[in-house]
């Protein structure tokens, strides 16, 4: 039963993956949309794995005047939630980290991490936050290690104003082609007889 679990797992993972795809679209397509872009970019900074830019690509795209304002939005969010997930594992790194860290045996490794954040965090928050890589981990190490708040939301920011007005450009560029690919689909391929 368990082999039949594993073989279904991918599948499962995708379904659910796309249910929260619709959710976060949904939401920032509703009457409230910048307010929805907005919270759908904070869950996706603290506790959905989906990139944001799949939601918020179309968004751009049927109204390329807006895209500015979708991008500030959608960066807005994502520092809040960055932030959120940055304090939390600050505040309460004594009372769930740390007992987690004795009980693994791993004081060692959480070691070399602080050591990483010390000589050259921002450049691996900035790192982590610009790629597709989770920016939970980014975040949650970072408050966990005790990096500096204000060089935290400034990579953070940067990293992400980055990824946001980029896509921004791309579709005042590409347009509603950028769109299609962020949904996953192909782009239309407009046939010229020569």
């Amino acid at each position: 039963m368990a082999k039949n679990e594993k073989q279904q797992s991918p599948s499962s993972m995708r379904q659910k993956l796309k249910i929260w795809q619709d959710r976060l679209a949904t939401l920032a397509a509703g009457r409230k949309g910048l307010w929805g872009i907005a919270l759908a970019s904070f869950m996706e900074t603290t506790i959905i794995p989906i990139p944001i830019e799949i939601v918020i690509a179309p968004v751009m795209a049927a109204s390329r005047a807006r895209g500015f304002i979708v991008a500030t939005v959608t960066l807005a969010g994502s520092v809040a939630g960055a932030l959120a997930l940055y304090l939390l594992a600050y505040l309460l790194f004594d009372d769930l980290a740390q007992p987690l860290i004795d009980m693994a045996g791993g004081q060692a490794q959480f070691d070399d991490l602080q050591t990483k954040f010390e000589t050259g965090g921002f450049w691996m928050v900035f790192a982590i936050s610009v790629t597709p890589v989770p920016m939970q981990i980014a975040a949650l190490a970072a408050g966990a290690a005790s990096y500096p708040v204000w060089l935290f939301v400034i990579a953070i920011s940067a990293s992400r104003a980055l990824r946001y007005y980029g896509l921004w450009l791309l579709v005042l560029g590409f347009g509603a082609g950028i769109a299609r690919i962020f949904e996953g689909r192909k782009p239309k391929v407009s046939r010229n007889s020569g």
